[in-house]
Protein backbone atom coordinates (compact mmCIF):
# COMPACT_ATOMS: atom_id res chain seq x y z
CA UNK A 1 0.00 0.00 0.00
CA UNK A 2 3.22 2.12 -0.37
CA UNK A 3 2.55 3.54 -3.52
CA UNK A 4 -1.24 3.93 -2.56
CA UNK A 5 -0.39 6.03 0.43
CA UNK A 6 2.29 8.20 -1.90
CA UNK A 7 -0.67 8.79 -4.40
CA UNK A 8 -2.79 9.84 -1.71
CA UNK A 9 -0.73 12.51 -0.16
CA UNK A 10 0.01 13.72 -3.85
CA UNK A 11 -3.80 14.39 -4.53
CA UNK A 12 -4.52 16.21 -0.92
CA UNK A 13 -1.98 18.86 -2.49
CA UNK A 14 -3.84 19.10 -5.33
CA UNK A 15 -7.41 20.64 -6.11
CA UNK A 16 -7.34 19.61 -10.09
CA UNK A 17 -5.15 16.16 -11.52
CA UNK A 18 -4.54 14.88 -14.94
CA UNK A 19 -3.18 11.63 -15.43
CA UNK A 20 -2.61 10.24 -19.26
CA UNK A 21 -2.26 6.89 -19.69
CA UNK A 22 -1.53 3.88 -22.25
CA UNK A 23 -2.10 0.52 -22.11
CA UNK A 24 -1.23 -2.45 -24.88
CA UNK A 25 -2.50 -5.60 -24.75
CA UNK A 26 -2.34 -9.05 -26.72
CA UNK A 27 -5.42 -11.61 -26.99
CA UNK A 28 -5.24 -15.30 -28.12
CA UNK A 29 -8.59 -16.68 -28.92
CA UNK A 30 -9.66 -20.05 -30.47
CA UNK A 31 -13.34 -18.63 -31.05
CA UNK A 32 -13.06 -14.65 -32.19
CA UNK A 33 -16.69 -15.29 -33.15
CA UNK A 34 -19.47 -18.29 -33.76
CA UNK A 35 -19.82 -19.63 -36.85
CA UNK A 36 -22.72 -21.68 -37.78
CA UNK A 37 -20.65 -24.22 -38.38
CA UNK A 38 -19.43 -24.26 -35.00
CA UNK A 39 -15.70 -24.31 -36.34
CA UNK A 40 -13.13 -22.70 -33.96
CA UNK A 41 -12.06 -19.00 -35.05
CA UNK A 42 -8.82 -18.77 -33.97
CA UNK A 43 -7.44 -15.10 -33.86
CA UNK A 44 -5.06 -12.23 -32.38
CA UNK A 45 -6.30 -9.54 -30.98
CA UNK A 46 -3.45 -6.26 -30.36
CA UNK A 47 -5.29 -3.32 -28.37
CA UNK A 48 -3.72 0.06 -27.85
CA UNK A 49 -5.50 2.24 -25.47
CA UNK A 50 -4.61 5.61 -25.32
CA UNK A 51 -6.28 7.20 -21.81
CA UNK A 52 -7.32 9.87 -19.28
CA UNK A 53 -7.75 10.50 -16.37
CA UNK A 54 -9.32 13.50 -14.93
CA UNK A 55 -10.14 14.40 -10.73
CA UNK A 56 -10.79 18.09 -9.41
CA UNK A 57 -11.14 18.32 -5.85
CA UNK A 58 -12.07 22.13 -5.41
CA UNK A 59 -14.77 22.94 -3.40
CA UNK A 60 -17.13 24.82 -6.24
CA UNK A 61 -16.32 21.86 -8.96
CA UNK A 62 -15.94 18.23 -7.79
CA UNK A 63 -15.84 15.22 -10.31
CA UNK A 64 -13.34 12.98 -12.21
CA UNK A 65 -13.74 12.07 -15.87
CA UNK A 66 -11.91 8.10 -17.01
CA UNK A 67 -11.70 8.12 -20.85
CA UNK A 68 -9.87 5.39 -23.23
CA UNK A 69 -10.42 5.21 -26.84
CA UNK A 70 -9.34 1.08 -28.00
CA UNK A 71 -8.09 0.52 -31.80
CA UNK A 72 -8.10 -2.75 -31.67
CA UNK A 73 -6.02 -4.88 -34.87
CA UNK A 74 -7.18 -8.20 -35.58
CA UNK A 75 -4.79 -10.93 -36.91
CA UNK A 76 -5.27 -14.18 -38.78
CA UNK A 77 -9.14 -13.87 -39.25
CA UNK A 78 -11.31 -11.61 -41.64
CA UNK A 79 -12.85 -9.78 -39.32
CA UNK A 80 -11.97 -5.93 -39.52
CA UNK A 81 -9.85 -3.75 -36.91
CA UNK A 82 -12.26 -1.22 -35.34
CA UNK A 83 -12.31 1.45 -32.34
CA UNK A 84 -14.77 1.34 -29.11
CA UNK A 85 -14.83 3.89 -26.92
CA UNK A 86 -15.08 3.62 -22.81
CA UNK A 87 -16.11 6.82 -20.71
CA UNK A 88 -17.25 7.22 -17.03
CA UNK A 89 -17.77 10.97 -15.83
CA UNK A 90 -19.52 12.66 -13.36
CA UNK A 91 -19.25 16.20 -11.93
CA UNK A 92 -21.20 18.37 -9.46
CA UNK A 93 -21.05 22.33 -10.08
CA UNK A 94 -21.69 24.23 -6.53
CA UNK A 95 -22.69 27.84 -7.02
CA UNK A 96 -24.01 30.63 -5.38
CA UNK A 97 -22.62 28.90 -1.96
CA UNK A 98 -24.73 25.78 -2.45
CA UNK A 99 -27.88 27.53 -3.74
CA UNK A 100 -27.18 26.43 -7.52
CA UNK A 101 -26.03 23.31 -8.13
CA UNK A 102 -25.39 21.40 -11.44
CA UNK A 103 -24.98 17.77 -11.82
CA UNK A 104 -23.68 16.33 -14.78
CA UNK A 105 -23.17 12.55 -15.63
CA UNK A 106 -22.34 10.67 -18.68
CA UNK A 107 -20.87 7.23 -20.03
CA UNK A 108 -20.30 5.46 -23.19
CA UNK A 109 -19.07 2.14 -23.67
CA UNK A 110 -20.06 -1.32 -25.49
CA UNK A 111 -23.96 -3.01 -24.36
CA UNK A 112 -25.73 -6.20 -25.71
CA UNK A 113 -28.54 -5.54 -27.92
CA UNK A 114 -30.46 -8.68 -27.12
CA UNK A 115 -30.20 -11.04 -24.42
CA UNK A 116 -31.03 -14.36 -26.35
CA UNK A 117 -28.52 -13.14 -29.21
CA UNK A 118 -26.75 -16.03 -30.22
CA UNK A 119 -23.52 -13.76 -30.62
CA UNK A 120 -22.88 -13.92 -26.96
CA UNK A 121 -19.65 -12.93 -25.99
CA UNK A 122 -17.99 -12.75 -22.22
CA UNK A 123 -15.59 -9.74 -23.79
CA UNK A 124 -16.38 -6.35 -25.28
CA UNK A 125 -13.07 -6.89 -27.64
CA UNK A 126 -14.76 -10.30 -29.35
CA UNK A 127 -16.68 -8.16 -31.30
CA UNK A 128 -19.95 -9.30 -32.69
CA UNK A 129 -23.93 -7.95 -34.09
CA UNK A 130 -25.07 -8.10 -30.66
CA UNK A 131 -22.45 -5.61 -29.31
CA UNK A 132 -23.61 -1.81 -29.59
CA UNK A 133 -21.92 1.70 -28.41
CA UNK A 134 -24.07 2.82 -25.81
CA UNK A 135 -23.89 6.54 -24.63
CA UNK A 136 -25.69 8.31 -21.81
CA UNK A 137 -25.87 11.46 -20.71
CA UNK A 138 -27.32 13.51 -18.01
CA UNK A 139 -27.77 17.40 -16.87
CA UNK A 140 -29.43 18.31 -13.43
CA UNK A 141 -29.75 21.88 -12.58
CA UNK A 142 -30.60 22.49 -9.09
CA UNK A 143 -31.76 25.37 -6.73
CA UNK A 144 -32.60 25.50 -3.06
CA UNK A 145 -32.98 28.39 -0.72
CA UNK A 146 -35.47 29.55 2.13
CA UNK A 147 -38.40 30.98 1.45
CA UNK A 148 -40.10 33.60 4.75
CA UNK A 149 -38.12 31.60 7.04
CA UNK A 150 -40.81 29.30 6.80
CA UNK A 151 -40.16 26.89 4.19
CA UNK A 152 -37.40 25.11 2.03
CA UNK A 153 -37.58 25.05 -1.87
CA UNK A 154 -35.83 23.00 -4.06
CA UNK A 155 -36.61 23.64 -8.05
CA UNK A 156 -34.95 21.00 -10.33
CA UNK A 157 -34.42 19.96 -13.92
CA UNK A 158 -32.93 16.94 -15.27
CA UNK A 159 -32.52 15.92 -19.04
CA UNK A 160 -31.64 12.56 -20.23
CA UNK A 161 -30.23 11.30 -23.73
CA UNK A 162 -29.55 8.32 -24.06
CA UNK A 163 -28.28 6.92 -28.14
CA UNK A 164 -27.01 3.51 -29.85
CA UNK A 165 -24.42 3.77 -32.22
CA UNK A 166 -26.02 2.19 -35.68
CA UNK A 167 -29.09 1.62 -34.55
CA UNK A 168 -32.85 3.06 -33.27
CA UNK A 169 -33.69 0.48 -30.35
CA UNK A 170 -32.47 1.56 -27.09
CA UNK A 171 -32.33 5.42 -28.42
CA UNK A 172 -34.03 7.45 -25.54
CA UNK A 173 -34.56 10.72 -24.42
CA UNK A 174 -36.63 12.19 -21.23
CA UNK A 175 -37.44 15.45 -19.52
CA UNK A 176 -38.45 16.00 -16.22
CA UNK A 177 -38.93 19.43 -13.80
CA UNK A 178 -39.84 19.53 -10.04
CA UNK A 179 -40.63 21.71 -7.45
CA UNK A 180 -40.58 21.13 -3.50
CA UNK A 181 -41.13 22.39 -0.24
CA UNK A 182 -40.45 21.52 2.86
CA UNK A 183 -40.90 23.37 6.61
CA UNK A 184 -37.84 24.58 7.99
CA UNK A 185 -35.89 22.11 10.08
CA UNK A 186 -36.22 19.32 7.25
CA UNK A 187 -35.97 15.90 8.53
CA UNK A 188 -34.39 16.81 12.10
CA UNK A 189 -37.72 17.47 13.06
CA UNK A 190 -41.01 15.74 15.22
CA UNK A 191 -43.37 16.42 12.79
CA UNK A 192 -42.64 18.07 9.61
CA UNK A 193 -44.94 18.88 6.17
CA UNK A 194 -44.03 18.66 2.24
CA UNK A 195 -45.30 19.53 -0.76
CA UNK A 196 -44.15 18.43 -4.59
CA UNK A 197 -44.62 18.47 -8.02
CA UNK A 198 -43.28 16.54 -10.67
CA UNK A 199 -43.80 16.78 -14.78
CA UNK A 200 -41.92 14.16 -16.64
CA UNK A 201 -41.65 13.80 -20.93
CA UNK A 202 -40.08 10.53 -22.11
CA UNK A 203 -39.68 9.31 -25.87
CA UNK A 204 -37.71 6.90 -27.90
CA UNK A 205 -37.60 6.30 -31.35
CA UNK A 206 -39.82 7.02 -34.18
CA UNK A 207 -41.59 3.87 -33.74
CA UNK A 208 -42.21 4.59 -29.46
CA UNK A 209 -44.81 6.39 -28.28
CA UNK A 210 -44.11 9.48 -25.97
CA UNK A 211 -45.06 9.31 -22.73
CA UNK A 212 -46.29 12.32 -20.23
CA UNK A 213 -46.44 11.39 -16.34
CA UNK A 214 -47.21 14.43 -13.73
CA UNK A 215 -47.67 14.25 -9.86
CA UNK A 216 -48.75 16.54 -7.20
CA UNK A 217 -48.07 15.42 -3.48
CA UNK A 218 -48.60 16.22 0.27
CA UNK A 219 -46.81 14.96 2.89
CA UNK A 220 -46.41 14.52 6.38
CA UNK A 221 -42.70 13.65 7.60
CA UNK A 222 -42.32 11.79 11.25
CA UNK A 223 -39.09 11.52 12.96
CA UNK A 224 -39.94 9.54 16.35
CA UNK A 225 -35.93 8.87 17.36
CA UNK A 226 -32.79 10.02 15.83
CA UNK A 227 -32.32 6.64 14.00
CA UNK A 228 -35.62 6.65 12.30
CA UNK A 229 -37.09 8.84 9.61
CA UNK A 230 -41.27 8.34 8.09
CA UNK A 231 -42.79 10.13 5.32
CA UNK A 232 -46.07 9.61 4.40
CA UNK A 233 -47.03 11.40 1.12
CA UNK A 234 -50.24 11.16 -0.76
CA UNK A 235 -51.82 12.91 -3.99
CA UNK A 236 -52.93 12.68 -7.47
CA UNK A 237 -51.09 11.58 -10.85
CA UNK A 238 -52.24 11.24 -14.37
CA UNK A 239 -49.58 9.25 -16.99
CA UNK A 240 -50.35 6.98 -20.33
CA UNK A 241 -48.11 4.42 -20.10
CA UNK A 242 -50.96 2.10 -20.44
CA UNK A 243 -53.63 3.56 -22.18
CA UNK A 244 -53.58 6.34 -25.14
CA UNK A 245 -54.96 9.39 -23.40
CA UNK A 246 -53.39 10.21 -19.78
CA UNK A 247 -55.30 8.70 -16.80
CA UNK A 248 -55.57 10.59 -13.48
CA UNK A 249 -55.66 8.33 -10.26
CA UNK A 250 -54.31 8.09 -6.61
CA UNK A 251 -51.45 7.45 -5.58
CA UNK A 252 -49.78 7.56 -2.22
CA UNK A 253 -46.53 5.50 -0.41
CA UNK A 254 -43.96 5.97 2.39
CA UNK A 255 -40.56 6.55 2.42
CA UNK A 256 -38.44 5.15 5.42
CA UNK A 257 -34.71 5.68 6.35
CA UNK A 258 -33.31 3.90 9.42
CA UNK A 259 -29.87 3.26 10.48
CA UNK A 260 -29.31 2.20 13.81
CA UNK A 261 -25.28 2.22 13.67
CA UNK A 262 -23.27 4.21 11.83
CA UNK A 263 -22.15 0.60 10.09
CA UNK A 264 -26.08 0.02 9.31
CA UNK A 265 -28.63 1.55 7.18
CA UNK A 266 -32.06 0.91 5.60
CA UNK A 267 -33.79 2.66 3.23
CA UNK A 268 -37.46 2.03 1.77
CA UNK A 269 -39.43 3.70 -0.92
CA UNK A 270 -43.31 1.91 -2.05
CA UNK A 271 -45.35 3.80 -3.86
CA UNK A 272 -48.93 2.72 -5.29
CA UNK A 273 -49.68 3.87 -8.66
CA UNK A 274 -52.31 2.60 -11.40
CA UNK A 275 -50.10 0.97 -13.89
CA UNK A 276 -48.09 -0.81 -11.10
CA UNK A 277 -46.66 0.25 -7.52
CA UNK A 278 -43.25 0.71 -7.86
CA UNK A 279 -40.62 0.33 -4.73
CA UNK A 280 -36.87 0.68 -3.61
CA UNK A 281 -35.13 -1.10 -0.51
CA UNK A 282 -31.67 -0.69 0.40
CA UNK A 283 -29.75 -2.42 2.91
CA UNK A 284 -25.95 -2.13 3.67
CA UNK A 285 -23.76 -3.17 7.03
CA UNK A 286 -20.32 -2.64 7.01
CA UNK A 287 -18.03 -4.73 9.72
CA UNK A 288 -14.65 -4.12 10.60
CA UNK A 289 -13.12 -6.11 7.16
CA UNK A 290 -16.50 -6.70 5.29
CA UNK A 291 -18.91 -5.37 3.60
CA UNK A 292 -22.90 -6.81 3.11
CA UNK A 293 -25.70 -5.11 0.82
CA UNK A 294 -28.95 -5.98 -0.58
CA UNK A 295 -31.19 -3.94 -2.83
CA UNK A 296 -34.75 -4.87 -4.64
CA UNK A 297 -35.99 -2.00 -6.70
CA UNK A 298 -39.15 -2.07 -8.81
CA UNK A 299 -39.90 0.73 -11.41
CA UNK A 300 -40.63 2.32 -14.74
CA UNK A 301 -37.76 2.34 -17.30
CA UNK A 302 -37.69 4.75 -20.26
CA UNK A 303 -36.61 3.39 -23.67
CA UNK A 304 -32.15 2.14 -23.43
CA UNK A 305 -30.87 -0.43 -21.89
CA UNK A 306 -32.55 -2.54 -19.16
CA UNK A 307 -31.08 -4.64 -16.50
CA UNK A 308 -27.67 -3.25 -16.94
CA UNK A 309 -27.94 -0.79 -14.22
CA UNK A 310 -27.96 -0.37 -10.35
CA UNK A 311 -25.88 -3.54 -10.05
CA UNK A 312 -23.59 -3.46 -7.27
CA UNK A 313 -19.72 -3.14 -7.18
CA UNK A 314 -16.94 -3.93 -6.20
CA UNK A 315 -15.92 -0.44 -6.01
CA UNK A 316 -19.28 0.07 -3.82
CA UNK A 317 -18.39 -2.87 -1.71
CA UNK A 318 -14.99 -1.30 -0.49
CA UNK A 319 -15.89 1.76 -0.78
CA UNK A 320 -18.75 0.94 2.42
CA UNK A 321 -15.50 -1.02 3.93
CA UNK A 322 -13.16 1.79 3.82
CA UNK A 323 -15.66 4.23 4.98
CA UNK A 324 -14.19 4.21 8.65
CA UNK A 325 -10.98 4.03 7.49
CA UNK A 326 -11.23 7.53 5.42
CA UNK A 327 -14.72 9.64 5.78
CA UNK A 328 -13.62 12.00 3.12
CA UNK A 329 -15.15 10.52 0.15
CA UNK A 330 -12.44 12.14 -2.43
CA UNK A 331 -9.48 10.77 -0.66
CA UNK A 332 -11.74 7.18 -0.33
CA UNK A 333 -11.66 7.04 -3.84
CA UNK A 334 -8.10 7.30 -3.96
CA UNK A 335 -7.66 4.52 -1.38
CA UNK A 336 -10.60 2.69 -3.04
CA UNK A 337 -9.39 2.40 -6.28
CA UNK A 338 -5.58 1.91 -5.58
CA UNK A 339 -6.18 -1.44 -3.18
CA UNK A 340 -8.59 -2.38 -6.05
CA UNK A 341 -6.00 -2.43 -8.46
CA UNK A 342 -3.35 -3.58 -6.24
CA UNK A 343 -5.38 -6.78 -5.55
CA UNK A 344 -6.40 -7.34 -9.05
CA UNK A 345 -10.20 -6.34 -8.56
CA UNK A 346 -12.15 -5.29 -11.41
CA UNK A 347 -13.94 -1.89 -9.70
CA UNK A 348 -17.15 -2.42 -12.46
CA UNK A 349 -20.13 -4.63 -11.55
CA UNK A 350 -19.96 -8.58 -12.09
CA UNK A 351 -23.49 -8.64 -12.80
CA UNK A 352 -25.95 -9.01 -16.52
CA UNK A 353 -24.78 -7.46 -19.37
CA UNK A 354 -28.87 -6.28 -20.15
CA UNK A 355 -29.82 -5.27 -22.87
CA UNK A 356 -31.83 -2.67 -25.23
CA UNK A 357 -35.70 -1.98 -25.06
CA UNK A 358 -37.20 0.75 -27.55
CA UNK A 359 -40.25 1.27 -25.09
CA UNK A 360 -41.09 1.76 -21.64
CA UNK A 361 -40.82 -1.12 -19.22
CA UNK A 362 -41.37 -2.30 -16.08
CA UNK A 363 -38.15 -4.02 -13.69
CA UNK A 364 -38.25 -5.54 -10.56
CA UNK A 365 -34.51 -6.04 -9.67
CA UNK A 366 -32.64 -8.06 -6.74
CA UNK A 367 -29.26 -8.00 -6.14
CA UNK A 368 -27.20 -9.46 -3.18
CA UNK A 369 -23.26 -8.69 -2.54
CA UNK A 370 -21.07 -9.75 0.21
CA UNK A 371 -17.28 -9.40 0.02
CA UNK A 372 -14.84 -10.50 2.84
CA UNK A 373 -11.60 -8.30 3.22
CA UNK A 374 -8.46 -10.56 4.90
CA UNK A 375 -4.72 -9.81 5.33
CA UNK A 376 -3.68 -10.50 1.79
CA UNK A 377 -6.88 -12.24 0.44
CA UNK A 378 -10.16 -11.18 -0.61
CA UNK A 379 -13.26 -12.89 -1.45
CA UNK A 380 -16.58 -11.34 -3.35
CA UNK A 381 -19.80 -12.73 -4.26
CA UNK A 382 -22.80 -10.93 -6.09
CA UNK A 383 -25.72 -12.59 -7.10
CA UNK A 384 -28.85 -10.64 -8.95
CA UNK A 385 -31.74 -11.14 -10.24
CA UNK A 386 -34.37 -8.70 -12.69
CA UNK A 387 -37.81 -9.46 -14.23
CA UNK A 388 -38.85 -7.20 -17.14
CA UNK A 389 -41.94 -7.00 -18.72
CA UNK A 390 -43.33 -4.26 -21.41
CA UNK A 391 -45.48 -1.66 -19.89
CA UNK A 392 -46.71 0.31 -23.06
CA UNK A 393 -49.45 -2.43 -24.84
CA UNK A 394 -49.06 0.41 -27.93
CA UNK A 395 -45.77 0.12 -29.21
CA UNK A 396 -44.74 -1.46 -32.36
CA UNK A 397 -41.15 -1.32 -31.80
CA UNK A 398 -39.51 -4.87 -31.91
CA UNK A 399 -37.16 -5.41 -28.95
CA UNK A 400 -36.94 -9.05 -26.82
CA UNK A 401 -40.26 -8.07 -25.09
CA UNK A 402 -42.34 -7.74 -28.34
CA UNK A 403 -43.59 -11.32 -27.88
CA UNK A 404 -44.57 -10.55 -25.02
CA UNK A 405 -44.08 -12.22 -21.97
CA UNK A 406 -41.88 -11.92 -18.92
CA UNK A 407 -37.77 -11.70 -19.52
CA UNK A 408 -35.90 -13.17 -16.86
CA UNK A 409 -31.96 -12.80 -16.22
CA UNK A 410 -30.47 -14.12 -13.33
CA UNK A 411 -26.29 -14.03 -12.69
CA UNK A 412 -24.02 -14.84 -10.22
CA UNK A 413 -20.04 -14.41 -9.53
CA UNK A 414 -17.47 -15.14 -7.00
CA UNK A 415 -14.14 -13.61 -6.98
CA UNK A 416 -11.11 -14.53 -5.10
CA UNK A 417 -7.76 -12.66 -4.76
CA UNK A 418 -4.61 -13.33 -3.30
CA UNK A 419 -1.96 -10.62 -2.70
CA UNK A 420 1.75 -12.38 -3.52
CA UNK A 421 3.51 -9.43 -2.37
CA UNK A 422 3.28 -5.54 -1.85
CA UNK A 423 3.56 -5.36 -6.03
CA UNK A 424 1.38 -8.43 -7.16
CA UNK A 425 -1.68 -10.15 -6.75
CA UNK A 426 -3.34 -13.33 -8.40
CA UNK A 427 -6.98 -13.36 -8.66
CA UNK A 428 -9.72 -16.16 -9.68
CA UNK A 429 -13.48 -14.87 -11.16
CA UNK A 430 -16.15 -17.59 -11.56
CA UNK A 431 -19.43 -16.14 -13.14
CA UNK A 432 -22.63 -17.67 -14.92
CA UNK A 433 -25.42 -15.55 -16.56
CA UNK A 434 -28.92 -16.99 -17.81
CA UNK A 435 -31.47 -15.45 -19.68
CA UNK A 436 -35.32 -16.30 -20.43
CA UNK A 437 -38.68 -15.78 -21.82
CA UNK A 438 -41.44 -18.27 -20.95
CA UNK A 439 -44.06 -17.38 -23.74
CA UNK A 440 -41.39 -17.41 -26.34
CA UNK A 441 -39.55 -20.38 -25.25
CA UNK A 442 -36.14 -18.42 -25.46
CA UNK A 443 -32.78 -19.03 -23.12
CA UNK A 444 -29.22 -18.37 -22.82
CA UNK A 445 -26.71 -19.73 -20.52
CA UNK A 446 -23.23 -17.89 -20.42
CA UNK A 447 -20.76 -19.16 -18.01
CA UNK A 448 -17.30 -17.99 -17.46
CA UNK A 449 -13.58 -18.82 -15.47
CA UNK A 450 -11.10 -16.07 -15.55
CA UNK A 451 -7.96 -16.39 -13.79
CA UNK A 452 -5.55 -13.47 -13.32
CA UNK A 453 -2.19 -11.91 -12.18
CA UNK A 454 -1.50 -8.60 -11.83
CA UNK A 455 1.43 -6.58 -10.77
CA UNK A 456 3.75 -3.19 -10.70
CA UNK A 457 6.59 -3.07 -12.00
CA UNK A 458 6.94 0.36 -10.43
CA UNK A 459 4.69 3.31 -9.55
CA UNK A 460 3.58 4.12 -12.93
CA UNK A 461 3.87 0.72 -14.53
CA UNK A 462 1.65 -2.10 -14.26
CA UNK A 463 0.72 -5.28 -16.33
CA UNK A 464 -1.71 -8.33 -16.01
CA UNK A 465 -2.03 -11.84 -17.61
CA UNK A 466 -4.89 -13.54 -17.53
CA UNK A 467 -6.86 -17.06 -18.54
CA UNK A 468 -10.20 -17.15 -19.27
CA UNK A 469 -12.45 -19.99 -20.77
CA UNK A 470 -16.25 -19.41 -21.60
CA UNK A 471 -19.29 -21.43 -22.28
CA UNK A 472 -22.72 -20.22 -24.09
CA UNK A 473 -25.81 -22.75 -24.80
CA UNK A 474 -28.80 -21.59 -26.71
CA UNK A 475 -31.22 -22.85 -28.69
CA UNK A 476 -29.35 -21.77 -32.29
CA UNK A 477 -26.57 -22.26 -31.46
CA UNK A 478 -23.45 -23.09 -28.52
CA UNK A 479 -19.65 -22.63 -28.46
CA UNK A 480 -16.69 -22.77 -26.17
CA UNK A 481 -13.89 -20.26 -26.17
CA UNK A 482 -10.02 -20.34 -24.36
CA UNK A 483 -8.40 -17.08 -24.61
CA UNK A 484 -5.02 -15.75 -23.12
CA UNK A 485 -4.30 -11.83 -23.13
CA UNK A 486 -1.38 -10.12 -21.69
CA UNK A 487 -1.74 -6.19 -20.64
CA UNK A 488 0.97 -3.63 -19.86
CA UNK A 489 -0.32 -0.13 -18.97
CA UNK A 490 1.98 3.21 -18.13
CA UNK A 491 0.48 5.86 -16.34
CA UNK A 492 2.12 9.20 -16.51
CA UNK A 493 2.48 12.60 -14.35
Amino acid sequence: MAWGQSEERTAERRIFSIQPLLSISGTATDSLSTPQTGAKDRALIGVISPGLSLRSYNGAFRGSLDYSMDGLVYLRTSQRDRVQHHLTSQATVNLLDGRFLIDVRATLGQQARSAFSAEQSVSSNLGNANQAQLANLMVAPRLRGIVASVASYEFSATAVESRVKNSIIGDGRSGQVAAGFEGLGGAHRLINWNLSANAQRTSGNGQARSVATDSVLAGIRLRPNPDLNLNLQAGKERSNYMTLNQVTASTYGLVLAWAPTERTTLNADWRRHHYGNSHSLGFSHRMARSSWRYADSQMVNSPGAVGASGRLTNYALYDSIFTALEPDPVKRDLLVRTYLQNNGLNPDALGNSGFLSGAATMTRMQTGAASLLGVRSTATVTLSQGKTRRLDPFSSVVDDLSGGGLLLQRSGAFTFSHRLSPASAVSLTVSEQRSSNVTTSQATDLKSLLASWNGRINPYLSYSANLRHARFNSAQRSYQENAVTLTLTQQFQ
